[in-house]
Order: structure tokens, then sequence, then C-alpha cells
């Protein structure tokens, strides 16, 4: 490319932007925060739904939406006995409805979503100035290529062409270059801007900002920039023949008819720093026949236009553009004709005024009409036109009925009057109206004789219907201010409906249907809107309080998953044993402040819990205690279930001793002490042990019983065995201990020979006397 650094990339091979697309992930962090009134925050450790006893699954849902183009897929009304009609209020989810989703097998498919189809508004010439009848694409080699590439070809030949007579660049290095620098026209540049080139900046006030690569300091670096975006291939290819005209520095191949000359000037002005450049041009153009074009535009017997514009706008059908031409005389008439694209039969014609034109009259100044060949129809739309692709036909003609008599036709390829696209600006839960709102807009060109607008509530997990409902389109002048087509202005919808447990765990997706039939059948057009799945799952533990008998818990758990799973447990849960220790059904209590905060989660208004277990504080000791808040389709917890598993909490322990007396006589050593501590309920065998601080080498243990200590118990009555922690041991001494440093342990522990799990108190180290006796 040139390396004009304001307009331009600087490098050959064209710097495509950089789009990244996530999967979604869901990371669970603890804070120190409480459910009020401006914030929650959401201390989940794990989340899970189990479906049965043996079987756990994680219920995160991954938000990729993998895009499919829009079938007509008809879904049969059901028989409703509850509300379905939108003016009353919010509507129901019929019970046998309901029960015909919930009896329904899971399918796996991917879920069918609409993406939005606008109608294209570039109609190049059919027939243009060459002396033979041509296709869109011109006389160019179009064997082997898809219908996608003969589709670009066609969409870039008359804007070489011109490109030509308005710069004289030639046609057939433009179209080359438009070939590998859009990648066929699949760059992202070019289906979010028809920019084919990569030209920054803006054209007419128009830009499109993306992720680019420039150099700087050595290094590349990525930053976001504005390229031109443009209403069509057409002004791109046009545009790219402008900027070469006006920098002097590509002056020397304008003008130039020999195809290969021009790409290796392009090149050697620095267009391109890749030394095969020249030769991917060459080879492009031949594998092509792109000098066909060049021919084309070296032709002097004009017969060419455009179409600037074929559009549905408000009530009416807009046709504008332009057509000039040699075979012409002042006694002729001016038709403007369209036709059925696919079936070419005429749908309409009208003689036209001429709409003068100066920058076609400078372009084509020897034509015998150009300038004066505008032309500017409105046409009141119709169903006749809805949905069809519109061929145009410019005709000069003697006749006054707009036959053919000498003078030129001029057809345009055709325009599909098919704009289908849609939005879904709300589909959520409202927790203080215990609804599902959906509101958005759904406009089409197809709507036009359709005058029954359904919104169908479809399970896309068991590819069944949940409802459908008739609506009153609303005003959306926002949208008619963006898409020009038939019902823009009037395609909004809104809908409440109740929430229903067939609402919850699956895929759910709306449709917007416009239909001719009262129920929803007969001819109808569809916008599949992306399937969204009701599982939220927020939750918090406000407080946890351990006492000697007790465990008292607060918090609260949001989840979608609780208008099927209504009974709410929370359970006491040993994490270092992994042993459940206790659960309890609970009342949910009220929490405005989590429904502040969460007001899309169904239950969030009412998700508290505040609940007391009784408890064995000595029994976990040291043990990791955490709590559960589980909602369950069955009594006793079970079945189908989504938990919040807490962060565990360290169950207090308290470990006290200390050494009365130690004394050393008759080569021996008697000791006195105590140790109180918690952890002596499962840790029952009582050791005193003699230890060689200097060579850290055990010397002796012995088991003891304990003995009675009521001051230990005064000073320390929450420790479970201060009562009972005092213990007398007596330890033969060998002369080689003479000097060394020993240390008394006392130990607690739940094995026979005192090893296992164990509670150590270590006392301060004692040096023997030399004299043990």
């Amino acid at each position: 490319m040139a390396s004009d650094s304001n307009l331009k990339n600087n490098q050959f091979r064209v710097v495509l932007p950089v789009i990244f697309t996530f999967g979604a992930s869901l990371v669970f962090f603890q804070g120190n925060a409480h459910a009020d009134d401006t914030n929650v925050t959401a201390n989940t450790a794990v989340t899970t739904t189990q479906t049965s006893d043996n079987q756990q699954s994680s219920n995160y849902q991954n938000a990729n939406v993998a895009l499919m183009t829009a079938q007509a897929v008809q879904t049969h009304a059901a028989e409703q006995t509850a509300n379905t009609d939108p003016n009353k209020g919010a509507v129901d989810i019929s019970a046998e409805n309901a029960q015909n989703v919930a009896n329904a097998p899971a399918v796996d498919t991917q879920p069918n979503v609409s993406t939005n189809q606008i109608s294209n508004t570039q109609a190049d010439p059919e027939n243009g100035t060459a002396s033979t009848t041509v296709s869109g694409a011109g006389n160019i080699n179009t064997n082997g290529l898809s219908a996608r590439n003969v589709q670009f070809l066609e969409s870039i030949h008359q804007g070489a062409v011109d490109g030509w007579k308005q710069f004289g660049v030639l046609p057939s290095l433009t179209g080359a270059q438009a070939i590998i620098e859009s990648g066929w026209g699949q760059s992202a540049l070019t289906t979010q801007g028809h920019n084919l080139f990569g030209i920054k900046g803006s054209y007419n006030g128009q830009s499109v900002t993306m992720p680019t690569y420039e150099y700087y300091g050595g290094r590349y670096v990525q930053i976001n920039d504005a390229f031109r975006a443009y209403p069509s291939n057409y002004e791109s290819i046009v545009d790219h023949g402008r900027f070469l005209k006006e920098n002097s520095r590509y002056s020397n191949l304008i003008g130039q008819k020999d195809y290969q000359t021009v790409t290796r000037l392009i090149r050697q002005d620095g267009y391109a720093t890749d030394p095969q450049y020249t030769n991917t041009l060459n080879r492009v153009i031949r594998q092509y026949n792109l000098t066909a074009w060049d021919q084309e535009a070296f032709n002097d017997n004009i017969n060419t236009g455009h179409i600037d514009n074929v559009s549905v706008q408000g009530d009416n059908l807009k046709v504008e553009g332009w057509h000039a031409t040699n075979n012409y005389d002042q006694s002729m008439h001016h038709f403007i004709i369209l036709l059925d694209g696919n079936t070419k039969q005429e749908l309409y014609r009208q003689e036209v005024p001429g709409t003068y034109r100066q920058d076609v009259q400078n372009v084509y100044p020897n034509a015998k009409i150009s300038g004066w060949g505008g032309f500017s129809l409105t046409v009141p739309n119709s169903a006749n036109f809805a949905g069809k692709a519109i061929q145009v036909v410019s005709r000069y003609t003697k006749n006054t009925n707009g036959e053919p008599n000498g003078g030129d036709d001029l057809w345009f390829n055709s325009v599909n009057l098919n704009t289908n696209a849609g939005y879904l600006d709300n589909f959520n839960i409202d927790a203080a109206t215990n609804t599902l709102n959906i509101n958005g807009w759904h406009a089409t060109d197809q709507s036009a004789g359709k005058d029954h607008h359904f919104i169908i509530l479809y399970d896309a997990t068991k590819n069944r219907e949940l409802g459908r409902y008739e609506v009153n389109s609303a005003i959306r002048n926002d949208v008619a201010k963006v898409y020009n087509v038939y019902n823009a202005g009037k395609s909004g919808f809104n809908l409440q409906v109740n929430i229903s447990p067939a609402l919850i765990g699956d895929n759910n997706q709306v449709i917007s249907r416009y239909s001719n039939a009262t129920n929803g059948e007969g001819n109808y057009v569809d916008y599949w809107f992306a399937p969204k799945t009701f599982n939220a799952n927020q939750s918090y533990l406000d407080k946890i309080e351990i006492s000697d008998n007790q465990v008292h818990v607060s918090g609260w758990q949001a989840a979608d998953a609780s208008v099927k799973q209504q009974n709410h447990f929370v359970i006491l849960y040993d994490a270092t044993t992994h042993r459940e220790i206790a659960r309890k059904q609970v009342s949910n209590v009220s929490r405005p402040d989590v429904q502040r905060a969460y007001p899309n989660i169904a239950n969030a208004g009412k998700s508290g819990f505040d609940v007391t277990f009784d408890f064995n504080r000595a029994a976990y000791a040291g043990h990791q205690l955490q709590v559960i808040s589980r909602y369950s389709d069955a009594n006793n917890g079970e079945g189908n279930r989504t938990d919040a598993w807490f962060t565990p909490t360290t169950v207090p322990s308290n470990n006290q001793g200390f050494l009365d007396s130690f004394v050393v006589k008759n080569g021996e050593v008697t000791v006195t002490g105590w140790q109180a501590t918690d952890q002596s309920y499962n840790q029952k065998n009582h050791f005193v042990i003699l230890y060689d601080a200097t060579t850290h080498r055990e010397i002796a243990r012995q088991q003891v019983t304990n003995l009675d200590r009521p001051d230990v118990q005064k000073a320390y009555p929450s420790i479970y065995n201060s009562a009972k922690s005092g213990f007398k041991a007596a330890f033969k001494l060998d002369s080689s201990l003479i000097g060394h440093e020993i240390q008394v342990v006392s130990r607690y522990s739940d094995a026979n020979n005192g090893e296992g799990n164990r509670t150590d108190f270590w006392f301060n180290a004692i040096k023997l006397p030399q004299n043990l006796y």
C-alpha cells in the first residue's frame, strides 16, 4: 500500500483489524462486602447444578453464539388456557406448554439465530460501454469462482471502469489490488465499511474505528485508528483512483494503458514494500483476464450509469441514479422500469424528468446525454415489491409508452429489498414484578401485507414453543433513522411474561414474527434472536458465629433456579473430613438490598437466610467449616439442586500448657504440668515426650493418665479438657545427656503410639546439670 502515513497503512499486505472473540469465563472472588443499597458482592466459591444423586455438572454457559442463516422454521401454536393477551397485562405460559417442554428431551442442535440482513444498495450496470452485452462482472474470466467472489467482482466492475474515465487509473490494476487487499471483499474493513484498500481517515464524514498495527520506536504497536467508511464498494474503488491521482508520487502511472508497466511503476513508486507485489498483481490480472475491463474503459461508445439508491423510505420505494449514453437525441423519453430480478416480470414503469448531475457531466462531457441523465423516482411501496430482487432498467426511447425505439437500455444488477433486521433491547427477568420483560424491534421489508405481529417464546434446548402472543407494534423513530425499511418506524415490541419454571435452565429464544394469519401461521417472516439461559446464581455469607455449642449463619443466595427448585436448605459441611455435619430447611428472608443490586435475578428480593445449628465446637476444633446454601426440587434437599459454596472458616481451637516442675534426682527427671486443648476431644491419647534439643532426638515418651486441674478450669473454662488436663511423668537419664538442652513435649494424639493426628505443646528447654544424682 501507499506509504502516506496519514492516509494508508504502510505495508503491501493489507493490515486487517484484529478482532478477538473470548469464550465466557466465570471467576468467583471473595470480598469483605455485604449486600446494601449500593453494592452487593458475591462470594460464592463453587456453584453447581445436580441433576441426579450421583452426577454433577457445571451450570456455566458458554456465551458464544453460533450464527446460522435464518430459516423459516414453523412453530405450531398450542391451545392456551392462560392469559395470552398483552393488552391485559403480563401474559402466562400455559400449563400445557410448560408440561410439554418439561417432558421433552434435550435436542443436540445449534440454536437458529438470525443475523441482520440488509438490502444491497448498489446496482452496477449489467450492460455498459462495450459493444456487446456483458454480465455485471464484464468479459473477464470467472471460471471456477464461487458465487460470492463473482458478486464481489460485479460490485467493483463499474467503479474500476469509472476510475479510468475520471482519474486515468487502469481498471485491471484497480481490480487486482481490490482482490488482493480486501481478500475478495472478506476483510473486516470491507465487511464493516466497504473499505477495500485500508485508506485511513473519513469519507463524507463517515469512518469506522478498528484495531491496527503501527511501527513505533522500533516495534509494532497495536492502536485503534479511524478508517474511511463507504456506502458501497463502488465508492471505495473510485476513491482509490482519486487517491492515486492526487498523490504526485504516482503521477507516472496515470493514463498508462499497459498493465505490466503500471504494476511495475506502482511498486517502484513505493505503494508496497513486498518485492513480489508486481508479480502478484500480474498473476491476478492474467488469471482473471482483468484486461477486459481495460478494453471496456478504452471504448468510446458510452452507455453507462450508476444506481445511487434503491431503498424503502417510509411508505415509498425510492430509486435514484444516472444514465449517460451517446445514443440519444432530444426527441427521446426517459423511462425507469422496475422488474422482478428473478422472474424478469415487469412490476412498474414510469417516465422521469431529467435531474441534473454536474458530477456526471464532468466525467462524461462528450456524451449526448450525461448531466441531464440523472433520475429520481418515488413509487408507493406495496407487497408487490416486498422481499423481491428489484432490477432497474433505464431506457431512452422515442415511444411515449416506454417501449424500445432508438436509444439505449441500461440494465442494472438487481437490488434485494429483503432487509430483515432486529435487536433485543431487553430480555431479562424483573425481580420486582416477577416477570420476564421482553422489548426490542424487528424491521423487515417483508412485513408488507403481514399485519399480525407475534412474539414467540421458544425453548431452543427442547425445540418446543412455550407461547406466542400477538403484540401491537410500537413506534420506533430511532430505527427509522437508521434503516430505510418498510416498517422501520413502527417495528417495536414490548411484552411481559409471568415467571414460570419452564423459563429456567434451558436456552430460551425470542422470535419476532410478521404473519398474514391471525394465528401466526400462513405466510410469515421471522427474526430469531440469540438464545439466553436464565441460570444466574449470586450469593454472600454475611455472618458465621461459632460458639461452644452453636453455629449461627446468615446471608443470601439469589438464583433463577429457585423458581424450579423451591426448597431452600442451608448445610454445614466439614471441609476437612469431607462430610456433611447438618442441614436445615429454611424460609427465605426479605432482602431488598439484594434486589436493588441484582434486579434481574428471579428471587433476589427474597433470597436471605438466617439459621442456627446445634454444634459441638470441640469436636470440630481446627477443622474447615463450610456453609452451603442450596435450592432443591426435593423435600430432602437432594434431587435437582443449585448450590452456593461459601469460603470455609476454621473452627476456633485453643491449646494452652504450662510446665509446673522439672526435677532431676537419682538419675531421673520427674516432670509435672498441664496441657488443655480442644483437639483432645478427638485426640484422646495423652503422651509426655522427653526431647534432646541439643541433638534433635527424642529420648523417650510415656503415655499418661490425665489428672484433675480445677485451677486450669477456672483459668480456661472454654477449653474442652481444662478440668482434667494435668500430667506427671518420670524418665531415666543417661550420663551422656549431661549438659544437654532438654525439652518436654505434651502431646494429644488419635493414635495409640502417639503419632497420627496430634496436637503438641512444646515447653521451654532446660539444661541438665552436671550431676544427675
